[in-house]
């Protein structure tokens, strides 16, 4: 049986951020995943998530996300990593688009940097998405987007360099615990913990079965690129990423201009926000045809001749909650566990502040950054969101 302090299950984005956090603070920490490498069957992968501050998911995230900016800075010092990349970040759609007057009234609270630009500004500044009349803007210049395989990369090396030992491929069982500890039982024998921090994405669930008391469902979802029709109305200089809302209840499409040093697949990356079909984790099937035609129909509406042929599709998981804000809290009767999951697809680009955030439940009880918000108490009632 082994005995360790600190324990991450899970290492992609939340974990390897969670890793990095424990052991930068100098504690005994092993992270342990199912893959023997980075991989893309989960939610940290596809070359890019896109970061802003205007945030119209709910306005209690603008201080996590200013946090997880400096973060992701103070990591690309650390590492000589490249990771964030500022595109600026336009929101597309009718002027009373419920999406942008949200982003609007978010960035007015905070003091987010935007401009809003009208339909008659919009048709000659970004005619790549004047597709409708009255349609308007919300620029962010300070956004832009986040490499996810780069991140994972460089937080597993801030873990590496400061002593975490991390074991792959290792299969996980099940676990327990109390206020005092937990277990885990491997394909490998039993772990014993004192702190530990389950981020493992659309695992979780089963992993914690009815012990969260909150659903947690995994959903796939498609992320297609397409070759450019221009490829320079499509560059980072002319296209920023993008979000279109036209009012379909159903969700919004987003976008990611091609950049240089894109890695495969290439191209301009267009994903759907938005209720996915809901899967296995460890069956989740291919992206099937008709959702990649799908995308190129409404594409062709939305961005008209501005996208030619589809020439790849991958598959993401959300793991979404009830009410599609995140999980992060420690488990109650069983304080020793703390829980990191539940992004619901918007997940990502907090992923510095998130490990800073698992370490502190893990090792202090509480942190200081504005997260009570994402507890589990608002399931019963007590909670803010």
């Amino acid at each position: 049986m082994n005995q360790v302090e600190a324990l991450v299950l899970g290492l992609g984005g939340m974990g390897s951020s969670a890793l990095a956090a424990l052991a930068s603070r100098g504690i005994e920490v092993m992270g342990l995943d199912q893959e023997p490498r980075p991989h893309d069957r989960g939610s940290s992968h596809g070359g890019s998530r896109i970061i802003r501050r205007a945030y119209f998911e709910h306005p209690d995230y603008v201080p996590l996300l200013e946090d997880s900016f400096e973060r992701w800075g103070r990591l690309e010092r650390s590492t000589g990593a490249s990771c964030l990349h500022r595109t600026g970040v336009l929101l597309v759609g009718p002027t009373d688009s419920s999406v942008l007057r949200a982003s609007l009234a978010s960035a007015e609270a905070h003091e987010v940097p935007v401009e809003w630009i009208g339909p008659d500004r919009m048709r000659h500044r970004f005619p790549q998405f004047a597709s409708a009349p009255g349609w308007s803007g919300l620029l962010e210049p300070g956004g832009g987007f986040v490499d996810p395989e780069a991140g994972v990369r460089a937080h597993l090396e801030v873990a590496r360099r400061a002593g975490a030992v991390i074991r792959r491929p290792v299969r996980v069982f099940s676990v327990d615990g109390d206020d005092s500890g937990a277990v885990v039982r491997t394909e490998e024998g039993e772990i014993r913990t004192n702190r530990l921090v389950i981020a493992a994405g659309a695992w979780s669930a089963s992993l914690l079965g009815d012990r969260l008391g909150v659903p947690l469902v995994p959903h796939r979802k498609a992320m297609v690129w397409f070759d450019p029709i221009d490829p320079e109305s499509c560059s980072p200089g002319r296209m920023p990423c993008w979000l279109v809302d036209d009012g379909d209840g159903a969700g919004c499409y987003y976008g990611v201009p091609a950049w240089p040093g894109q890695s495969s697949p290439a191209g301009v990356k267009v994903g759907f926000h938005g209720p996915g079909t809901v899967v296995d984790p460890d069956r989740p099937g291919e992206i099937p045809e008709e959702v990649v035609e799908r995308f190129v129909e409404d594409l062709a509406v939305r961005l008209p001749g501005v996208l030619g042929r589809p020439v790849a599709a991958r598959s993401c998981l959300y793991t979404m909650s009830p009410d599609e804000h995140f999980v992060i809290d420690r488990l109650p009767g069983r304080r020793s566990m703390v829980v990191v999951a539940g992004f619901s697809g918007h997940g990502y680009k907090f992923a510095p502040v998130v490990g800073e955030i698992a370490a502190d439940l893990a090792l202090d009880g509480g942190t200081s950054s504005m997260a009570d918000f994402l507890g589990l108490d608002r399931f019963t009632g007590d909670g803010s969101v």
